[in-house]
């Protein structure tokens, strides 16, 4: 008999701009890693979860009148996501590097995309999950790129090619986009119609700047 497929998750999520560099990090990964697709890269703002379309829609309504400049950011290595020992994904932290705003003179002023991100995140997260009907979010925002997934099938005959993998790629000489990324884009996410191709899909975006209230 076969089993009802589980409910679309619904995210917000601020919209990762295609960046080579993020995709040659993808290029020798390990046969128990699953890469994201260039379209997948996001970084969450508010996690719905199987809410359903009409619950999300309202927290893309809840942060219709909140704008923020675009915000320049860069890599700060790689992160395993989720349980030590079992990580759920593999992910990039925003660095602590300086990162310009690029609305604002680079001659005068310089914030850190990191902590500009995660002021974003705690801001816009909260009225988002509220509308939606979901409780509040108590933990303080990390900030990240996921960009690949371990493959649950047969992780066991890769775990060793994995962990190889893993303590090259989290060391301190490990790859890193060379480029900066600028955050422009906020956008309602759920799942994709053929997730082998692509995990997710974008119903609603629009410029930071450029929310309605």
């Amino acid at each position: 008999m076969a089993h009802p497929l589980p409910a679309a998750n619904w995210f917000l999520a601020l919209v990762v701009p295609e960046e080579p560099a993020l995709t040659q990090l993808l290029v020798d990964l390990p046969d128990g890693v699953r890469p994201f697709a260039a379209a997948d890269l996001h970084i969450t703002v508010a996690f719905l979860g199987p809410c359903g379309q009409e619950r999300a829609l309202l927290a893309w309504q809840a942060i219709a009148p909140l704008r923020h400049p675009a915000i320049a950011v860069v890599s700060g290595g790689w992160r395993a996501m989720g349980p030590a020992g079992n990580p759920s994904a593999y992910a990039l932290t925003l660095g602590p590097d300086a990162a310009l705003n690029p609305s604002q003179d680079p001659d005068q002023v310089r914030d850190r995309g990191g902590q500009l991100t995660a002021g974003l995140i705690e801001r816009w997260r909260q009225p988002a999950l509220e509308a939606a009907g979901l409780p509040p979010e108590r933990r303080a925002a990390l900030p990240h790129i996921t960009l690949a997934r371990p493959r649950w099938r047969g992780v066991g005959q890769h775990r060793a090619g994995l962990e190889a993998w893993w303590q090259q790629a989290a060391g301190p000489r490990a790859p890193r986009p060379q480029h900066g990324l600028i955050l422009r884009e906020i956008a309602i996410y759920t799942w994709a119609a053929d997730r082998q191709i692509q995990l997710f899909r974008i119903v609603i975006r629009r410029p930071l700047d450029q929310g309605r209230g």
